[in-house]
């Protein structure tokens, strides 16, 4: 593990997209079984009956998948081609977009699902992910947004994935929700969790 503001935003979400073509099937893999059902149950009972929802950094599609499953019009993004094809694997018809820069309809979409995404996209240029968030999101509209708990950013290498080296940028709990409500979003519940030694910060808020 070693710090990585020494790299350009550019390159620290090379380095993920990397990681990811590379070992998409592998990660693909590792996460089928670890849906998020509680979380993925309370998003949608926050939204109106066949909601339009974008799963901003879809991955493999996993969660598009469900959300398709339970009647829900989803759009899948993400920036890595390797998860691209995993996710059509499972009929989730994902597009290459960045989600610093939507080429979505304003005002269109009732929810946001962001399931580690933000992780991946270094802190200078958090407010403009969620600049456009709010954005494309309507009155009222619901995001959700999970992060591993910490400080700062760092480069990481798991031996999973071959110990290639991995951008992370980390979160405290007060810090993720003061980001939200500079962008005026209102938070509906914000809570800590664990998986497998992991802390995770999840909030999901509204759009005011």
């Amino acid at each position: 593990m070693m710090n990585g503001p020494e790299l350009t935003a550019k390159e620290k979400v090379n380095l993920a997209i990397q990681t990811y073509n590379k070992y998409a099937k592998i990660y693909s893999e590792y996460i089928s079984g670890k849906l998020l059902q509680f979380q993925l149950t309370k998003f949608i009972s926050l939204l109106p009956e066949k909601g339009k929802v974008l799963d901003a950094g879809c991955g493999p599609g996993r969660d598009s998948e469900y959300l398709i499953e339970e009647g829900l019009d989803v759009i899948s993004v993400d920036l890595s081609e390797g998860m691209i094809e995993e996710a059509k694997k499972r009929n989730v018809n994902a597009i290459k977009m960045d989600i610093l820069d939507l080429e979505l309809s304003p005002e269109s979409f009732d929810g946001i699902w962001c399931m580690a995404t933000l992780a991946d996209v270094p802190k200078t240029e958090a407010n403009k992910a969620l600049e456009n968030f709010r954005k494309i999101l309507k009155k009222d509209g619901i995001i959700y947004l999970a992060v591993k708990e910490g400080e700062g950013e760092k480069i990481i290498e798991k031996e999973r994935y071959g110990n290639m080296p991995r951008f992370y940028a980390f979160y405290k709990k007060k810090e993720l929700e003061e980001l939200l409500k500079k962008n005026n979003f209102e938070i509906v519940e914000s809570v800590q969790s664990n998986d497998e030694a992991t802390e995770w910060i999840e909030v999901f808020a509204k759009k005011i």
